[in-house]
């Protein structure tokens, strides 16, 4: 079994990073896509990966891949996450179903205080056979509307079209949410799961200045303190001795 893996960035800035893990399937190797070299996933490139598995029962494999935003020559610390699965039938002439959902916020950012985002979510076909009952949960938002899609109105996603659903939050912090798609045919249930991150500019607090406290200086009287150095210790003595002094020669003035 060959499994082969497509990898789009629907979003507004490269991504860089990327990692892609089977939980049954490995390695999974690059095949084409980079068109700039430059290792990262721009707007407008299509990566292409492959993984070869031999299997003996009917198996389901899961793959995840991960990558970061890049903005002004580095990687901006918010990650992107996305995961596929895909179902392949051994022994018994079934079709098993395939669903792909993608899931785009607007705005992608909000200023502080945050705002109200309308998610478009949209859901394809990947398969060869039609899907019934397709339905779409958020983990985050509700309800999910349906909008179009469904061009001949049999109420299956054929392979030739694309159903659209919309779904609005009023958010006031950082919020990352998940949509999970899912659809049946032949019996069985195929999922496919989108996240995405709608970032709220966080409350900047600007810094307080505290001036210290000036005690005033006491005001000049004239009259002096120890702390300017007087030396009291001459000046005591010398007043006691110039009144003693005084009084001896009154009292022997008296005497005479």
């Amino acid at each position: 079994m060959t499994y082969t893996y497509t990898l789009r960035n629907i979003g507004t800035i490269p991504v860089a990073n990327i990692t892609m893990v089977g939980d049954t399937c490995s390695p999974i190797g690059f095949i084409s896509g980079d068109i700039n070299a430059n290792d990262r996933l721009d707007i407008d490139e299509i990566w292409t990966y492959n993984c070869f598995a031999t299997l003996t029962k009917t198996h389901t494999n899961i793959v995840t891949v991960t990558g970061w935003g890049w903005e002004r020559e580095r990687v901006n610390g918010i990650s992107a996450t996305d995961i596929a699965n895909a179902t392949v039938i051994v022994g018994i002439p079934v079709v098993p179903p395939l669903i792909h959902v993608t899931k785009v916020p607007n705005p992608l950012v909000l200023s502080v205080g945050g705002g109200m985002v309308t998610y478009t979510n949209k859901v394809t076909n990947p398969g060869t056979v039609a899907l019934n009952n397709v339905r779409l949960t958020d983990d985050k938002c509700g309800p999910v509307e349906y909008i179009s899609g469904d061009t001949n109105g049999d109420s299956e996603l054929d392979t030739t079209e694309t159903w659209v659903y919309t779904c609005q939050a009023e958010l006031t912090k950082t919020t990352i949410n998940t949509i999970t798609a899912s659809g049946e045919a032949n019996g069985l249930i195929a999922r496919d799961f989108a996240i995405v991150t709608v970032v709220v500019a966080p409350v900047v607090v600007a810094p307080v200045v505290v001036a210290p406290v000036v005690v005033p200086k006491l005001p000049n009287t004239g009259v002096t303190s120890a702390r300017n150095n007087i030396p009291w210790n001459i000046i005591v003595p010398a007043g006691i001795f110039a009144v003693l002094t005084l009084f001896y020669f009154t009292r022997r003035k008296q005497i005479i």
